[in-house]
């Protein structure tokens, strides 16, 4: 009798400790990977050309901007918030995001850089 419970203890730890382990390795696996987050679109660099505080518009003469395919050129975009505005002047040298929007074009995200660091 001892001999069918020792036999029966050892199947059943034979047969749960694998699944138990990959059970372990798979919440493992899962708490390595980084939750889906979006990505954050690489910043691009431009001069201010114009603004239009008023209506929430600012014309730049930017780099290729990588996250939307778009390849230099001078251009009017949207601000998604007028705040956006504040402190820049025609002739900064800014960094900012632009997103597609719908069928729209839109900075999402500016800040004011040095002269030197970009010559347009």
């Amino acid at each position: 009798m001892k001999t069918i419970t020792l036999l029966l203890c050892t199947l059943t730890l034979a047969t749960a400790l694998p699944a138990a382990a990959q059970e372990h390795q798979h919440e493992h696996e899962h708490q390595q990977q980084p939750a889906a987050t979006a990505q954050q679109p690489q910043m691009t660099m431009a001069t201010v050309r114009k603004l239009d505080v008023q209506n929430g518009k600012i014309t730049l003469k930017h780099d290729m901007i990588k996250n939307i395919g778009m390849p230099p050129m001078t251009m009017v975009f949207t601000v998604s918030e007028p705040s956006l505005l504040n402190g820049i002047s025609e002739g900064d040298n800014v960094r900012f995001t632009a997103e597609k929007k719908g069928s729209a074009l839109m900075v999402t995200a500016l800040e004011k850089v040095p002269h030197t660091d970009h010559n347009h």
